[in-house]
């Protein structure tokens, strides 16, 4: 395409000025503009979705007959439910393990009675052991009898640890801030410890998440790089986010490296799965001089645009920076002073005679 408006430009230049001096005799009506200061930012467009931020699989980590599905409140669980961290979300019989644990306390009991009986004897043994009334390996019994029962009750009281553990997980919890997303289980139900009994995620907030050219990556920064991010159930609805996290690894098929920003999910309208556009605002300059895109020539290698100087088109050289969206950047060859041809511009050569109008 510039190829071609270069070739556009000199066969305006040969038919305005066939002598390759002054130009015909003619004028030619332009609209002009002069070179405004703004901010501007190279960009990068890509398409992805939203997701949670965090998924899990809720399981009981004992088995036994799944007993409710109903919050702590009393409601019941379904899909959609929310529930805070550590909220009560199912229930299971908890009577086996209640007498585990009576079991084990019991044990404890039996242990400490034990532990009690053989450290008094122990200590008769010392005394009858000083009087030289028993034996050396009489004594030693008694040590290794005191120590055993040490032992026994130590493990007893790892036991109903473990077993009051039990029980409290028959009480099923969220894990953190988040919505039930599948219910695969129900009152009734009998449940080992691989038996899902809900799905469940954190979306507040949502990921949005995007694949973009690894060589993109030097320009991308997590916790400064802006990006607007615009969710196709929503339209007209632009979110305007930072990036928050670029993944330490590339994929090695498609050459890209995956990115992703936070949105703010307080309500819950934006949903996992939901498909998404971002725009990266990547190499960023602010209050820099730009002028209209169409306004810049490519002649031969060269940037050029029209200054209007007494009546006349004269062509002048610059350096061009970004282009955003329809304005291209100019970073010499011209002031905010200097009007500039915007339109008409592909029937002018320098020096050519130009009437501007509104």
């Amino acid at each position: 395409m510039l190829r071609r408006l270069a070739l556009v430009a000199a066969a305006a230049v040969a038919a305005a000025c066939p002598s390759g001096g002054e130009p015909a005799g003619r004028t030619f009506a332009v609209r002009t503009a002069r070179a405004t200061r703004r901010d501007i930012s190279e960009t990068l467009v890509s398409t992805g979705s939203l997701a949670a931020n965090a998924e899990v699989s809720l399981r009981s980590k004992v088995a036994g007959r799944l007993a409710a599905t109903r919050l702590d409140g009393g409601e019941n669980v379904r899909e959609g439910t929310r529930a805070r961290a550590l909220q009560v979300l199912a229930e299971i019989d908890d009577r086996e393990w209640s007498a585990k644990v009576d079991a084990a306390k019991a044990s404890v009991a039996a242990a400490e009675a034990e532990a009690a009986d053989a450290g008094r004897e122990f200590v008769r043994a010392g005394s009858l052991r000083a009087a030289n009334a028993i034996s050396e390996s009489e004594h030693d019994a008694a040590l290794a009898r005191r120590d055993r029962a040490a032992a026994a009750l130590a493990e007893a009281r790892s036991a109903l640890k473990m077993a009051q553990l039990d029980l409290e997980e028959c009480a099923v919890r969220a894990p953190f801030d988040g919505v039930v997303t599948r219910k695969s289980s129900h009152p009734g139900a009998i449940l080992t410890v691989s038996d899902e009994i809900y799905g469940f995620a954190s979306i507040d907030p949502v990921e949005a998440v995007f694949d973009v050219p690894t060589a993109a990556m030097p320009l991308l920064k997590a916790g400064k790089t802006r990006v607007r991010v615009a969710v196709d159930a929503y339209p007209g609805e632009p979110l305007d986010l930072v990036v928050a996290e670029v993944f330490p690894v590339a994929d090695p098929d498609t050459r890209t490296v995956r990115v992703k920003a936070l949105v703010p999910n307080p309500d819950g309208r934006y949903l996992p799965g939901m498909f998404a556009t971002a725009t990266f605002a990547l190499d960023e300059r602010s209050g820099v001089l730009v002028l209209p895109f169409e306004a810049v020539l490519k002649i031969q290698g060269r940037r050029c645009v029209y200054k209007v100087q007494g009546g006349k088109a004269v062509l002048a050289d610059v350096e061009t920076g970004l282009r955003h969206d329809e304005v291209q950047e100019i970073v010499s060859g011209i002031s905010e002073d200097d009007e500039i041809v915007v339109d008409g511009i592909h029937r002018l050569c320098d020096g050519a005679s130009v009437s501007v109008v509104e």
